[in-house]
């Protein structure tokens, strides 16, 4: 397993070997496309499908009147056509994203009830509507999921895991599956069905050839159209056009990465980005000089949009913090027994720009009077792009007799989606000693420690750092082993912001049981009843709660501070599970440009700044962005970006 993570100048000892065997027949010739995906998770999955011309269409009845009544303005036309930001219109919901929330209601009416009703949508494909692109992931179609334990049980229900046309029943009913029981009495589904979901979406709506798996996205950058001819593309793009076309254009700032230095890590590394760039320079929208480029890039002008109402700005959409204070007032419903909405993301509060409206008669002729005759902007009508996103990085390839190899690509591109989730990262405390081998940051790297038999029922203490769900996984899994746990974590069991605080017993019960362990008491191993001394309930378990990791010795010696601890304990593993970032590494200084707090990283508290009805980057233009990286946690809310996404690249082209 790898000591550490690939960066830009550091590769993993696999990686280094093959790169350094790459020669010229090992290079690919320059890619054009439409659109550019970094991510193959849920999130690129339904993105790809939306681009493939598979659209929605509105063929029910909203129980919400007034949504059913704009919904009704332009009825014959796709969602991906209309105004998403009119008919998002006063939406609420646990999504912080308008057009998650406008799909949300569509797909799955009356979900946060614990309700599975029918969509009120129909898919229609529309061959002509595709957009030429390709999905770039580093391993198979379905991201992180690949990766987890199957044996555990998702946090969100079954149904909520699903992407566009294709129920979870259907596919379940279609591979003769048989569920477990513990999937039964929850309505969960397991990792396992997730992961081979996702793998069998992709095939089953004839997605698999715009997906190039196992692949490390190097660098992502802006170049001007007169660098590319003065490039070793040269010869071929000429064939394309003739350079005396191409206008010099403005001044672009790229960031060129280190030379490589080899090391000793794992070959783990294969599935993570490295260290790129990308310019701060914007890139036009729209342009002829890319379609003499590349002719397969879509750059006919810009079509009579039917959004009249683009850009953010709007003092109507207000960001709340998700709190228990908040969520328990009368703003919004707790939403017991499903989840609160307080537990993974933020809300939108959003004030209707029509606010008089009494009854839904009064509503539909209001939207006769100011909707029908809307004006439709014209998209950057009149620009010529000068700049396109130049795409680079490598393949994974396995030889006939099963050796990898690395194969390069380079993609040129007017649009690139960053979908790449959150958990690339593992946080760190930031302590001494942190970096030392027998200290791990996921499950899997414990589990295989069990494998290989450096961690036996013999062996000292394992300790879990951590208070959230991940940490509980690790706990469940390291028991389920018979191995001794000491269970560290800083907040106090009562706090209310701590996730077990805030999930319904019926449905998570393997969780609250962890909860009851850290709630247990002490970390000592008796207690006293009846002035006896006698074993506690979980004999194998220690808590250490509201505590603090001082150091990490060479010898394992573990130094931690409670509010009644001060001690140095021996440890056999530490297994550190606080969360994670996403690694955008290869948009070097832009990456700090982008979020919402600039010069901060990219996180969970500070996602991609977008606006919110295009999913578009506020400072790069072309840069679009969703899921996790926008604060949509949930696989059914990550489909409104894709939604977002489509509609603003249709209107464009």
């Amino acid at each position: 397993m790898p000591t550490q993570f690939c960066t830009a100048t550091r590769h993993c000892s696999n990686h280094q070997k093959a790169i350094s065997k790459l020669g010229a027949n090992e290079k690919e010739e320059t890619r054009c496309k439409d659109l550019v995906i970094i991510g193959n998770g849920p999130s690129g999955i339904a993105l790809s499908y939306f681009l493939s011309g598979h659209w929605p269409y509105y063929k029910g009845e909203s129980n919400d009147e007034f949504l059913h009544t704009r919904l009704m303005v332009e009825p014959h036309l796709s969602l991906v056509e209309q105004d998403l930001q009119f008919l998002s219109d006063g939406l609420e919901g646990r999504s912080n994203n308008p057009v998650s929330l406008l799909l949300d209601a569509l797909q799955k009416p009356e979900a946060d009830l614990g309700l599975e009703e029918p969509s009120l949508l129909e898919w229609r494909s529309n061959r002509d509507k595709q957009v030429d692109h390709v999905v770039l992931g580093r391993g198979q179609p379905g991201g992180i999921w690949q990766t987890l334990d199957g044996g555990l049980l998702t946090v969100s229900l079954g149904a909520w895991m699903e992407l566009p046309n294709l129920t979870m029943s259907e596919w379940k009913e279609s591979n003769q599956f048989k569920q477990i029981k513990s999937e039964l009495l929850s309505r969960r589904t397991s990792v396992a069905n997730v992961s081979k979901y996702y793998t069998d979406y992709v095939d089953i709506m004839g997605l698999a050839d715009n997906f190039r798996s196992c692949t490390v996205v190097t660098a992502v950058k802006q170049v001007k159209l007169d660098d590319i001819f003065k490039s070793a593309d040269a010869p071929v793009i000429n064939e394309i056009v003739p350079e005396s076309v191409v206008e010099i254009s403005e001044e672009v700032f790229t960031f060129d990465i280190d030379d490589l230095v080899p090391d000793d890590l794992s070959s783990q590394c294969s599935s993570l980005t490295q260290k790129r760039s990308l310019s701060s320079a914007s890139v036009d929208s729209c342009g002829q000089q890319s379609s003499l480029l590349c002719p397969n890039l879509s750059t006919s002008p810009a079509q009579i949009s039917p959004s009249c109402r683009l850009r953010t700005g709007n003092p109507r959409y207000e960001r709340s913090v998700s709190s228990p204070e908040v969520f328990g007032s009368n703003i919004l419903p707790n939403w017991d027994p499903i989840l609160n909405p307080a537990l993974f993301s933020c809300s939108y509060k959003q004030d209707s720009g029509f606010e008089n409206i009494s009854s839904a008669q009064d509503y539909s002729q209001s939207l006769s009077d100011n909707c029908r005759l809307r004006s439709k902007p014209n998209i950057d009508s009149v620009c010529q792009q000068k700049t396109l996103f130049e795409v680079t990085g490598y393949e994974m390839v396995a030889d006939a007799d099963g050796k990898n190899h690395t194969k390069q690509f380079k993609y040129l591109t007017k649009n690139v989606v960053l979908a790449t989730g959150q958990t690339d990262l593992p946080n760190k405390l930031g302590v001494a000693g942190e970096d030392l081998p027998f200290v791990l940051h996921n499950l899997q790297e414990l589990e295989k420690m069990v494998d290989d038999g450096r961690l036996t029922k013999n062996s000292d203490p394992v300790m879990i750092v951590g208070a959230g769900l991940s940490a509980a996984d690790a706990i469940i899994s390291t028991q389920n082993h018979g191995f001794p746990i000491m269970h560290v974590f800083r907040k106090s069991v009562s706090d209310p912001a701590l996730i077990f605080n805030k999930l319904p017993v019926a449905l998570y019960p393997e969780y609250h049981a962890v909860h009851r362990m850290m709630a247990s008491g002490t970390h000592h191993q008796t207690k006293l009843v009846k002035g006896h001394q006698v074993e506690r309930e979980y004999p194998g378990y220690q808590a250490f709660g509201q505590t603090d990791i001082l150091e990490i010795n060479k010898d394992r010696q573990v130094l931690i501070r409670g509010p009644q601890t001060h001690l140095s304990v021996q440890v056999s593993f530490i297994v550190v599970l606080i969360g994670a970032s996403p690694n955008l590494s290869f948009l070097t200084e832009a990456e700090t440009e982008i979020g919402r707090v600039p010069g901060a990283a990219i996180d969970r508290e500070n996602p991609i700044d977008i606006d919110v009805f295009t999913h578009e980057s506020t400072n790069v233009p072309g840069l679009y962005a969703m899921g996790p990286l926008t604060g949509d946690n949930f696989v059914r809310f990550i489909q409104g970006g894709a939604l977002a996404i489509t509609a603003h690249v249709n209107q464009k082209s």
